[in-house]
């Protein structure tokens, strides 16, 4: 039983694809909405819809139970979906954490732009490097996981994150195997701080292509709070960095079972 009422959102993003040739599609003026005015016609509140480079972003309200949490991304890659379907049927959306990008889908210069507020390494508490995207064709999608508790502060926020980093972001390297994407973002215990508590980076969004995926994620999520509440013992943090910076299954394994970092009612992902 957590002690706090924590709530749990997210801003994840996706690729659009063309399933004919499997190459994947800019959502530059093909998904409305842009980071200022994110489309929300239609939609309840808490929900939006836009573009970041060339990928189709989303938010979706914080919750308090799994089901809604699996409920409103599912909700919003439909809305997405039937957005690129109705200009072409064959397009469709893709949860992946990078892809290389035809050369003909970033002539607009927004497929150049990439987010200016830079995000943060827990462990440093400097800003993370972020790879330079603008002269190349890989681009990647991140799943953004946001945590709000009541009375939030700096120094908790940061133990907190440190916490979701052994939970989350160890277990995640066993089953994304993308290692492209870590060249632009999402190092280890990467996040941003909030007004509401913290901003989890580290994740691609992989992790949204499924509601078995999206359920492992939320069950690690509380997990990692349920082991912060008690003060449990968490791996060195240079351990923990390098199993996720280098993608090191084996030391990920060897860590989360020596510090059971994985919720014992959870099973893999799919």
């Amino acid at each position: 039983m957590l002690r706090y009422s924590y709530t749990i959102g997210s801003d994840p993003e996706l690729f659009l694809v063309n399933k004919k040739t499997g190459k994947v599609v800019s959502a530059i003026d093909r998904i409305p909405g842009c980071k200022v005015e994110p489309f929300t016609e239609g939609m309840p509140e808490g929900f939006g819809l836009q573009t970041d480079n060339i990928l189709a972003e989303f938010n979706i309200p914080p919750v308090t139970r799994e089901e809604e949490f699996i409920g409103n991304i599912e909700y919003m890659k439909d809305v997405i979906r039937d957005f690129a379907k109705r200009i072409n049927e064959n397009f469709d959306i893709k949860c992946q954490a990078s892809a290389k990008v035809p050369v003909k889908e970033l002539k607009d210069p927004r497929a150049k732009e990439f987010g200016c507020d830079p995000d943060f390494c827990i462990y440093s508490e400097g800003p993370n490097k972020v790879g330079d995207a603008s002269k190349g064709t890989l681009r990647s999608a991140g799943f953004h996981i946001h945590v709000g508790y009541p009375e939030h502060n700096i120094d908790t926020s940061i133990a907190m994150l440190r916490y979701v980093d052994a939970c989350v972001g160890l277990p995640s390297i066993l089953y994304d195997t993308d290692v492209e994407r870590r060249n632009l973002y999402g190092k280890a215990g990467c996040f941003r701080l909030q007004p509401y508590g913290f901003e989890y980076r580290t994740l691609s969004s992989f992790w949204i292509d499924n509601p078995s995926r999206m359920s492992f994620i939320w069950k690690q999520v509380m997990w990692a709070l349920y082991l912060y509440e008690r003060g449990c013992s968490l791996p060195d943090s240079r351990d923990i960095q390098n199993a996720i910076n280098n993608n090191d299954v084996e030391k990920a394994r060897m860590l989360i079972e020596e510090y059971k970092l994985i919720h014992p009612k959870n099973t893999e992902p799919k």
